[in-house]
């Protein structure tokens, strides 16, 4: 596979230009205006252009930005400044670890979970290579609409998003920058706008920074009190675990989950579970929920205990008199001992 490696030199006097790096161990440099058809296209002077097999090739070294009225071949776009993350604009904001987002034929879920009316940032740099054909930054193709893809109205092989994987939630066209509101709680998903995904190379770097000073959270601090937090594993062959949390004084309880356990014959789910693995003769904690779903109750002071409610990937919820106890949770399924897996769980309050 065809290694790009990107370098921006700044040493001031030195004329920059594309080196490409053959597998025979020749290199040749010019300019690099395109690649077409499996072949590298390398401008040695102007108007002399000659073409390399891409498969003859070992590497790509690109030497300093783009100029403005450039007019070479955009599907094989230069890395400049701007592709670079800028930080946070404030104390509130909190950054993400980096991760790749490659081509694939799925979202690929994020370690980043927001919440309705938080603000939030993404900055993306790298190249994916495109049906081995076209090279493109997050912004993807110019002015190229295609029909069959996720995002149709936009450019195709840009970097989009979503937050959940509810069939109502809508995509978000990202590309290398971009800043909005979320609509609604949930995890944050990422791919790329195209739909082959054979000979297919590189990978998107993206950064998210999420403004943890907006959003839904009505917030617990109380006399200069600051909210607690809990983390803990619900496994999948638990019925119920034991939070060691108690509710009161008419809190806000927020619970994340993350992970993945399989049920029903080795199906994965994730903490929204899966409706559609339902069994109709089998009786689950919460017949209204999916297979699989994270679910929890309140055990009370008497011992009593309260009707089980789902959970999922996000909840918030401010806990009245009526839910003063113990919080347990647990896995939405009429026989658990055969399940594996786990749910990472945190619980604010």
């Amino acid at each position: 596979m065809i290694v790009f490696m990107l370098v921006i030199w700044a040493a001031a006097g030195i004329m920059l230009a594309d080196t490409v790096y053959m597998r025979d161990g020749r290199s040749m440099q010019g300019r690099l205006v395109g690649f077409e058809d499996g072949y590298f296209i390398l401008e040695l002077t102007k108007g002399n252009q000659v073409k390399y097999l891409a498969r003859d090739v070992s590497r790509v070294v690109l030497d300093g930005p783009m100029p403005a009225d450039d007019s070479r071949d955009r599907r094989f776009p230069r890395k400049d400044d701007s592709d670079k993350p800028s930080p946070p604009s404030s104390a509130g904001w909190e950054n993400s670890l980096p991760f790749d987002v490659r081509l694939q034929d799925q979202w690929i879920r994020s370690q980043v979970q927001v919440r309705k009316g938080q603000r939030v940032r993404v900055e993306a740099t790298g190249f994916v290579t495109l049906e081995g054909r076209y090279a493109v930054n997050p912004d993807g193709r110019p002015n190229s609409r295609i029909a069959s893809l996720p995002m149709p109205d936009q450019n195709d092989g840009a970097l989009i998003a979503v937050i959940g994987r509810e069939d109502d939630a809508p995509q978000i066209m990202v590309g290398r920058k971009r800043e909005f509101v979320a609509d609604r709680n949930g995890m944050l998903y990422f791919t790329i706008n195209h739909w082959e995904t054979r000979n297919s190379g590189g990978a998107f770097r993206v950064t998210v920074s999420v403004d943890r000073g907006t959003g839904a959270w009505f917030g617990n601090q109380r006399g200069g009190v600051k909210m607690r937090e809990k983390a803990l594993t619900v496994y999948g062959n638990q019925p119920w675990v034991d939070t060691g949390v108690d509710l009161n004084s008419d809190v806000t309880v927020e619970i994340t989950a993350e992970g993945q356990i399989t049920v029903s014959k080795n199906h994965l789910v994730g903490p929204d579970g899966d409706i559609r693995q339902n069994n109709r003769e089998a009786k689950y904690p919460v017949n209204s929920s999916g297979v699989g779903a994270l679910i929890a109750k309140v055990r009370y002071s008497n011992g009593a205990e309260s009707t089980p409610r789902f959970i999922g990937m996000h909840d918030l919820r401010r806990i009245g008199p009526s839910d003063y106890g113990r919080l347990f949770l647990g896995i939405n399924d009429d026989n658990v001992s055969d399940n594996t897996g786990s749910y990472a769980v945190t619980i604010r309050w």
